[in-house]
């Protein structure tokens, strides 16, 4: 058994103190991410979490999954909403708190991550009624800045996580074949991995994607299919699991027989283009320093019209995406001016999109170290040849 005690107590501090430094009274939490990092169990519903600069911190579900929560999270305080609604009950809890003319905030942004969670604006009127002498302040940044850096704990889970995706790969290699379809192969890695202890595949992408041939240079998301694995295709397999709320994310390919010269020829950018992530990613430097590095390599060895990249944020359930590994400044995506420093994880990724000739994809969790970096997945850059 796999266990890891996560200092609850010295994370909710550490919480508390951002919103201190932030000059707000009290935070609404309603991103995925939020509540997560807050009340450390698997919350699926509509939610938020009301956390004071001091004082106790409440969970607010909806009124179905209160016991659940209480019994699996950490947060003392789990109250539901169901008669009222969700702002309405927040309302309530921040006037009983005496805090409702003061300073509160909220998290609204933009993502390309659907289950991201912002208030929408039907709840942010909902606010303005409720609380008309409130000070309401988009303090959106807290969560993506305390989230960055991984606590000790999290980065064992997350070995973990990424051990069991692994597993899954291993077996889906022996299982390839020409013949079998998508799903098939999706069915074989959830299997393995819930029988390694995974929790979860989140539904963000499909779960398990898998892609063969033409479907490999389709894009960034490929839920598997019916679609038959044919001989001298590309496999994609992207591979999820989660092991303690850390999101395992793996993706690996495999070709069904012996590389043309055109497939060579994609194989071997996509897999410098891997290394030279590896290479460049240091603590000390800035995200922005390692996307323009990589982008400049690509371009210089003329890959820039198939390959793209190069990675996203990752950590627990919700922390998805920001920030992404690029030096483009894009409000609430990327960080470009961030140090990369110690116990900082990436998700590093590269897709490599020919069409009429095939696809890769690699993301992998790249762990920032003292001296440099450390992959925590062992899968290798270079696809698999399945020759059966």
């Amino acid at each position: 058994m796999y266990t890891v005690h996560i200092k609850f107590t010295k994370r909710l501090a550490k919480v508390q103190e951002a919103i201190k430094k932030y000059n707000i009274d009290v935070l609404i939490g309603t991103r995925l991410k939020t509540i997560t990092h807050v009340c450390g169990a698997f919350c699926p519903w509509r939610s938020g979490v009301v956390i004071p600069a001091s004082g106790e911190i409440t969970l607010i579900p909806p009124s179905m999954d209160v016991n659940r929560l209480a019994q699996e999270g950490w947060l003392e305080h789990v109250e539901g909403y169901g008669k009222l609604t969700l702002m309405e009950t927040i309302i309530r809890k921040i006037k009983s708190m005496g805090l409702d003319k003061g300073r509160i905030g909220f998290e609204s942004a933009s993502s390309a991550y659907i289950a991201e969670g912002y208030l929408t604006f039907w709840e942010y009127q909902e606010l303005q009624k409720g609380l008309p002498k409130a000070t309401l302040i988009n303090a959106v940044e807290i969560f993506d800045q305390l989230t960055l850096v991984k606590e000790e704990a999290e980065v064992r889970l997350m070995r973990q996580a990424t051990a069991i995706v692994d597993t899954a790969h291993e077996e889906v290699r022996k299982f390839l074949r020409p013949g079998v379809n998508e799903k098939q192969i999706a069915g074989v890695a959830e299997k393995v991995m819930r029988d390694a202890g995974s929790e979860f595949a989140w539904t963000f992408t499909g779960g398990q994607e898998v892609a063969s041939g033409y479907r490999t240079w389709t894009g960034a998301c490929t839920p598997a299919t019916d679609k038959i694995v044919q001989y001298g295709e590309f496999v994609l397999l992207d591979l999820h699991g989660m092991y303690g709320l850390m999101l395992g994310d793996v993706s690996h390919n495999a070709i069904m027989g012996q590389p043309d010269a055109d497939q060579r020829k994609v194989i071997d950018a996509y897999v410098k283009t891997c290394e030279r992530i590896v290479e460049v990613m240091r603590p000390g430097k800035t995200l922005g320093e390692v996307g323009k590095n990589v982008r400049e390599f690509v371009v210089r060895n003329g890959w820039d019209k198939f390959i793209r990249g190069f990675g996203h944020g990752i950590g627990h359930a919700g922390h998805e995406w920001y920030p992404t590994l690029t030096d483009v400044k894009i409000p609430h995506c990327t960080n470009p001016d961030y140090v990369i420093e110690p116990n900082y994880m990436q998700m590093i990724a590269v897709t490599a999109n020919q069409v009429g000739v095939g696809g890769l994809r690699m993301e992998r969790p790249l762990l920032i170290t003292e001296t440099g970096n450390e992959l925590l997945s062992k899968m290798p850059f270079e696809p698999w040849v399945i020759e059966r």
